[in-house]
């Protein structure tokens, strides 16, 4: 049995360079990496295959957004092969942003501090295997993004409840979960997952952020740890603090966002100066 199956799933093709920096850090680690992508691309294959030529790349469907691509990797490896996986993906680093444990995420930090509590150094790497050794601990990622706020679930809780009756696992009330959806887990608590297939989701629009089948399974993943009797565990590194202030003082500054009634705007200390339907 292995330690660890990597999925990586690669929508940016423009961050590869950025992942692979980051993937090398698993050299510590015997592990296997799977990519999906939702193109053809034999540059980008050729590149991959060039840093690790074991590694295996799957084109599948623009379904469920990175979860989706997760959940036909979990079908299409043997998972009593492996002890844990770590599942990645890129994130877009568009302006927009989320409140998370009270603290404001655009979506290019929010990505930094997931990347970097899984892989920042091969210490980090190590350090949070050693964590997963504990019997009680099914789950890891950092803890700026484990969430269980009832504003970030309250309204996929039928959704959510529904799925984990397909999964047959009782119901939640109020969901733990990791939101941005990067975590290693033990992998013996991905196999309800597989009562799912990628044709349950829809096809992926980036115009929608919340709402979709998705971001349902995104919260029952967590769920499913909880309800196998193990906890999803929080690194907690300090940098966070530090960038949200300096990204809460670049938003006073300068803000370009795309409103929710499709509109361009664009604010300078904190004051409308441009705005254009698009």
């Amino acid at each position: 049995m292995k330690t660890l199956a990597v999925h990586l799933h690669l929508h940016y093709l423009d961050q590869l360079d950025e992942v692979l920096t980051k993937l090398a850090n698993l050299q510590i680690v015997d592990h296997d990496l799977f990519v999906t992508m939702t193109q053809e691309n034999a540059k980008i294959s050729a590149k991959i295959k060039e840093f690790d030529p074991n590694a295996t790349v799957w084109i599948v469907e623009n379904r469920g957004y990175d979860i989706g691509p997760f959940v036909e990797f979990l079908h299409r490896i043997n998972l009593d092969d492996y002890q844990y996986v770590l599942k990645l993906h890129t994130k877009g680093k568009s302006q927009n942003y989320t409140h998370l444990n009270n603290m404001r995420f655009d979506n290019a930090l929010w990505g930094r501090v997931l990347w970097d509590s899984l892989l920042a150094t091969p210490k980090r790497v190590k350090r949070d295997l050693k964590i997963l050794e504990n019997p009680q601990v099914g789950m890891l990622s950092s803890k700026y993004c484990i969430n269980k706020e009832q504003q970030n679930y309250i309204n996929l809780l039928t959704q959510i409840n529904q799925t984990l009756k397909i999964l047959d696992l009782p119901e939640t009330s109020r969901p733990e979960f990791v939101a941005g959806s990067m975590f290693y887990v033990k992998t013996k608590l991905l196999k309800p997952i597989l009562n799912l297939q990628i044709d349950n989701f829809a096809q992926t629009d980036g115009r929608i952020k919340e709402g979709t089948f998705a971001h349902v399974v995104e919260r029952v993943l967590g769920v499913a740890v909880e309800k196998q009797g193990y906890r999803i565990a929080g690194v907690n590194d300090w940098y966070p603090h530090v960038l949200c202030m300096k990204t809460a003082l670049k938003r006073f500054i300068y803000q370009r966002k795309v409103t929710t009634n499709n509109k361009l705007l664009i604010k300078v200390l904190k004051l409308p100066i441009y705005s254009k339907k698009l």
